[in-house]
């Protein structure tokens, strides 16, 4: 489904918890897809841009990638985690949640503040948010997937982290923030 710029921003205004008015900065909308296909990169991001306090952001780039976990986390969860393999809140901002830094040694945005999640359990696949919410850093940082090309399979690229899977789009992210 395509979205305009202003369909995302209301949402962000009306729904995302913690939302405090625009900030100067730079703002990742994420939009989960409906379909949730296992180990699929089916979620989008969407780049925008807030250059001062107060005034609405502007769209900058649109990538693809995910929010959830791939199999190996939904599967594997007790090598690492007895409850369940974390699945980050939707609808929800958090300023200033990653800073600049590296992730498997290179170049990332790390997780800097807590954020809400959920620890998905029942070994179904299916990243759900169930339980208890819990906030803190869990490492779900912000990085990319293969080193060369389109990523198409998420498997242990993600475990609660924010996936591109399109190297190009990564670039070209990793670019504009600077």
């Amino acid at each position: 489904m395509k979205y305009t710029d202003d369909q995302l921003i209301r949402r962000v205004e009306i729904n995302a918890e913690g939302f405090e008015g625009w900030k100067a900065g730079v703002y990742d909308v994420w939009v989960r897809s409906t379909a949730d296909a296992m180990d699929a990169f089916d979620d989008k991001v969407y780049t925008f841009e807030c250059k001062k306090d107060g005034t609405r952001p502007v769209f900058v780039m649109v990538g693809t990638g995910t929010t959830n976990a791939g199999s190996y986390g939904l599967k594997n969860f007790r090598d690492y985690n007895r409850e369940g393999c974390a699945v980050l809140k939707s609808d929800v901002i958090v300023y200033g949640s990653h800073v600049y830094g590296t992730h498997k040694n290179y170049a990332a945005y790390r997780q800097a503040k807590p954020f809400p999640y959920f620890r998905d359990g029942d070994g179904d696949g299916k990243a759900e948010e169930t339980g208890a919410q819990k906030s803190e850093i869990i490492f779900a940082n912000c990085h990319r997937a293969s080193p060369n090309g389109v990523s198409t399979r998420i498997y242990n690229w993600s475990v609660a982290c924010l996936v591109r899977n399109n190297i190009n789009q990564w670039a070209g992210w990793l670019a504009f923030l600077k």
